[in-house]
């Protein structure tokens, strides 16, 4: 699409805005957060077991 308010560099040049960096954001957090449940789900069960043997 054409955004004519994007006109300060040269042609073609694309500057992101607050929507690119929203979705920046969302990106990180859908491959970062699983990972970090396993181990903190993980590290949660083996102290929750550890509570219960001893």
């Amino acid at each position: 699409m054409h955004d004519p308010k994007n006109q300060d560099g040269p042609q073609g040049e694309i500057k992101p805005d607050w929507k690119d960096f929203i979705a920046l954001v969302i990106a990180a957090y859908s491959i970062l957060l699983p990972p970090l449940l396993l181990i903190f789900g993980a590290a949660a069960l083996v102290l929750l077991l550890l509570y219960v043997v001893f």
